[in-house]
């Protein structure tokens, strides 16, 4: 739809894992963090969609007090999901403990410009995913176009070590490796935050739990097929 994206997207066959699913319509206000009740949280898929508070929107892009900052914001430098702005960041904290001593947020931080036009980034934040020191922990991520009426979109693979991040069907994706030391198995969580300074946000998502891709090893006969090939 922009013209100048290579989209990415997960196979139509990953739907075919999917098992038990649930949704949820909430509301969260600035600097809220909210438990979602799916069970173990090691393995989902989740699509969901986010939309800012159109009075909040108006009120910062209205007030000339609300720093322009979307030129010097990038997901790298930025501090991570812990460094507050007026829109952001918000989005969900995958493979968490109960604590988040250890998490992985997935997030939107949407800024305004110069201009008073608003610029949309799409970030993982891997700087809190373990409490283990002997592993690289840095923050993904890249503006994402959002066209004229359009919410925010973004799905999560989570399987895991690994999270899959597709922001507006897939114009920025993020593949992180993580490595926590709790937040696996049935202790794995997952959690919705909004730690915008002003804005309210509304989250409409639905988590699917995910079966295991069997994968079925070649037959004896089928190996001394290949190696005559």
């Amino acid at each position: 739809k922009t013209g100048k994206n290579l989209v990415q997207w997960p196979v139509e066959e990953i739907k075919s894992l999917r098992l038990s699913s649930k949704q949820f319509d909430l509301e969260v206000g600035p600097g809220s963090v909210v438990p979602v009740d799916v069970g173990s949280a090691a393995q989902l898929d989740i699509e969901a969609e986010f939309e800012i508070n159109k009075e909040s929107l108006d009120k910062i892009l209205g007030n000339a007090s609300v720093v322009a900052e979307a030129e010097e914001f990038s997901c790298e430098k930025s501090g991570g999901s812990t460094v507050r702005g007026a829109l952001g960041p918000f989005g969900f904290s995958v493979l968490a403990t109960e604590s988040l001593s250890e998490q992985t947020p997935v997030y939107f931080y949407v800024a305004k410009g110069k201009d008073s036009e608003l610029k949309t980034f799409f970030c993982t934040d891997t700087s809190r995913s373990s409490v283990a020191n002997d592993v690289v922990k840095p923050t993904y991520g890249s503006v994402v176009p959002v066209l004229k009426g359009e919410k925010l979109t973004m799905r999560i693979l989570v399987d895991h070590s690994i999270v899959e991040a597709f922001g507006q069907g897939g114009r920025t994706c993020i593949t992180s490796r993580v490595y926590p030391t709790t937040a696996i198995y049935g202790a794995a969580k997952l959690f919705l935050f909004n730690n915008a300074l002003d804005a309210t946000v509304t989250a409409s998502f639905t988590v699917w739990q995910m079966n295991s891709a069997f994968i079925h090893p070649y037959s004896d006969e089928a190996v001394r097929a290949l190696s005559r090939t």
